[in-house]
């Protein structure tokens, strides 16, 4: 498809601007002209329809394909495990999700697929592993050290252990070899690992400095998983773009996030899906359920304060299980998380906003020319049966999703 016009009741802008009888014109895969339908150029192909959003972005991401929370499925071979994302690329891109920030997993093996056109999936800006200190949220405390480096090496892009500012400087470089385009460090402990209570600060002041220089001379932003206010503010002060999580954030660190042009992406999608169902318990580890349900009490009080204080606010799902293997819980379902930022406080138009325009802004300076429908921009756009600002849950109703267009190509034929 080199150009083709597509003219819809409604245009969702992204930017919070809705346009009646608008059209998006596309060439090869740029939008031409994105405005009201009278000045729209003619193209070689026309097509009416109800509604259009830009394509959306899943900010915080991870193509593991284990099935469940157990040792065994860690040690499966890693090539099983990437065969088995590509059920998950896919349900993500049907979903309307043209580009995925990929936090940890197999993200830069996907994109590579996807780009030649193995698999079907978004585009990818991936991590590799999280990097994390020694008894840390990306360590896995049960195991003895030589065979989780040996599980390390093996399953990701590299050990993803480094202590000190030579090594943390070192491992940044590693990652960016590999091809990484966002940088994501532990600035907390977590809730799906055994030792490490979420509300600890991981990596000192020195040492997160270290990783934030190293990423900056390559131009990369840096995200930080972070629950705790002590490893958020260190974390902040060094410059990080995204706060990954936020629970326990409070209004003064919101305001440093404001002064900072950070971004916050809370991740509602896993503690409601993952620990707020009837399964949790029996579908996650003791500790990690523990640990979730003192999280999901908080989180979306957090929220709440966020949006009301002004904090920018980008879209991720934090989905970790691959395949259809969990009943709430599974890509294809990724825009279920705009529904939670409406329950939080936010208006339907500003929950798009946050799952499309604010998506690029957490790559920093490479964030590409994408999530709005404006000239000049990349060509990734859902078409929608019902105009979701009157439902927001029509997002993610899939019977309401007509097409999705990623890099001008509809993912089903028109």
């Amino acid at each position: 498809m080199s150009n083709i016009r597509i003219d819809a009741d409604l245009l969702i802008v992204g930017d919070g601007e809705i346009i009646k009888n608008g059209s998006v014109v596309i060439e090869n895969s740029t939008i031409k002209y994105a405005g009201e339908s009278e000045h729209a150029p003619s193209a070689g192909q026309n097509l009416q329809v109800p509604a259009i959003t830009p394509g959306f972005w899943d900010c915080h991401a991870h193509y593991f394909g284990l099935t469940k929370f157990d040792y065994e499925e860690r040690f499966l071979d890693p090539l099983v495990k990437i065969m088995r994302c590509a059920w998950d690329t896919e349900q993500t891109l049907r979903a309307g999700v043209t580009s995925v920030r990929e936090v940890g997993g197999f993200g830069i093996n996907l994109k590579n697929s996807i780009t030649e056109g193995t698999i079907i999936g978004p585009r990818i800006y991936a991590a590799g592993s999280m990097i994390s200190m020694t008894a840390g949220h990306g360590d896995a405390h049960s195991l003895p050290s030589e065979v989780f480096d040996y599980f390390a090496q093996r399953h990701r892009v590299t050990n993803p252990i480094a202590d000190g500012v030579a090594e943390v400087t070192k491992l940044v470089r590693t990652h960016i070899r590999a091809g990484a385009e966002i940088i994501k460090f532990a600035a907390s402990g977590g809730v799906m690992s055994e030792i490490d209570p979420p509300l600890t600060q991981q990596y000192s002041a020195e040492e997160q400095r270290a990783i934030m220089d190293e990423a900056a001379r390559a131009d990369l932003a840096v995200a930080a998983h972070c629950y705790g206010p002590r490893g958020m503010k260190v974390a902040l002060e060094a410059g990080v773009k995204t706060i990954e999580h936020g629970t326990y954030i409070d209004e003064d660190l919101c305001d440093l996030m404001i002064e900072k042009d950070a971004i916050l992406v809370p991740t509602v999608y896993t503690y409601k899906g993952l620990f707020g169902t009837p399964e949790a318990k029996e579908n996650t580890p003791e500790y990690g359920y523990r640990k979730g349900q003192l999280i999901l009490k908080t989180h979306t009080k957090m929220l709440s304060m966020a949006i009301n204080r002004g904090v920018k606010i980008a879209m991720g799902t934090d989905i970790i299980i691959t395949g259809p293997y969990h009943p709430i819980y599974q890509y294809g379902d990724n825009l279920r998380e705009l529904q939670y930022f409406v329950d939080a406080g936010m208006s339907p138009l500003q929950a798009i906003s946050a799952g499309t325009m604010m998506g690029p802004q957490t790559l920093g300076k490479r964030g590409p020319q994408s999530g709005l429908l404006r000239e000049g921009f990349d060509a990734d756009l859902v078409i929608f049966n019902e105009n979701p600002l009157d439902d927001i849950s029509k997002l993610n109703d899939r019977s309401n999703i007509q097409n999705v267009i990623k890099q001008g190509k509809p993912l089903e034929p028109f």
